[in-house]
């Protein structure tokens, strides 16, 4: 790193668990959620400029450049809130595909804030970093905290760490086309309320979750993965559901992340995570990544 450029990667997220407790009197989806770091990254380059403002490039079609990206309005955030007045370059090189559910949007946002702050000299620490990311995103505060895994409530801002270190394969399995978290959400549809009791559960289900993937043992784990989000994600793309009923024959610890599309499946050894690729690309034709929790 020059003192002039700054090149970061920004890893995407998945959901190890999802549950929809009901609607926030600000309209948002109350949730409890277990967010889980993995290897697949996008590559950000930043370069102070002479003039004011910030230039955007990114090698996907599918990025939009304008205003509504996260990296501006993480820029537009620092600017209107703080001092800071300088000029930016930043050049976006895409991996985590857009509309998955992986978070590449929010985990970009995230790495421009520390970045910036990094690159000049701003002096902010994690806390403030942390209060400016939940202003932009509900996922952008997990990305700010240097955490493998971390429970999210309320909208998914209110976290809290958890020690997990252990490294396991997995397969990502990619739709053609990306979803709404706004249609996926609009679809959605409450079987029961939550009570206290049931709330009790879902807290001891997340944390079973974690200790189990630290044990490796993944059998115990599959029985608690659960996305309340992915009925509706089914319903507007059934090809989704007849993907994880297939995946779910290779791997028990398979699920849908965030709002969908983005199918994932943990394994015990890298060897069957490149098989399950090579049998879903097979089978159907899709995309499919391998790589690691971390």
């Amino acid at each position: 790193m020059s003192s002039r450029s700054l090149t970061v990667y920004s890893p995407a997220k998945i959901n190890l668990n999802l549950r929809v407790l009901g609607v926030r009197p600000d309209g948002y989806h109350e949730i409890y959620t277990l967010f889980q770091r993995i290897s697949l990254s996008d590559r950000i380059r930043f370069r102070k400029k002479k003039q004011r403002g910030i230039s955007l490039r990114c090698d996907s079609p599918l990025v939009p450049l304008d205003s509504s990206n996260l990296i501006a309005k993480a820029y537009r955030l620092l600017y209107e809130t703080t001092g800071f007045r300088e000029g930016v370059e930043v050049c976006l090189e895409k991996q985590i595909p857009p509309g998955g559910g992986l978070g590449g949007g929010s985990s970009n946002a995230a790495y421009t804030l520390l970045a910036l702050n990094r690159l000049f000299g701003l002096g902010l620490q994690q806390h403030e970093l942390v209060y400016l990311g939940k202003k932009i995103g509900a996922d952008v505060a997990f990305f700010l905290l240097n955490t493998s895994q971390a429970i999210g409530k309320g909208k998914g801002d209110e976290l809290s760490p958890l020690k997990f270190k252990r490294k396991l394969p997995l397969t990502l399995i990619f739709s053609t086309e990306g979803l709404s978290t706004k249609n996926v959400y609009e679809h959605y549809k409450p079987v029961n309320g939550y009570s206290s009791a049931s709330l009790t559960k879902v807290s001891a289900d997340t944390i079973m979750i974690s200790d189990f993937l630290s044990a490796k043992d993944l059998s115990r784990a599959s029985r608690l993965l659960c996305n309340d989000l992915m009925q509706s994600a089914f319903q507007i793309k059934p090809a989704i559901g007849r993907v994880l009923f297939f995946l779910r024959d290779l791997s028990r610890a398979s699920l849908m992340t965030g709002s969908g599309p983005t199918l994932f499946a943990l394994t015990q050894k890298e060897k069957d995570a490149g098989q399950i690729a090579e049998k879903v690309r097979k089978k159907f034709g899709l995309k499919a990544w391998t790589g690691w929790t971390f």
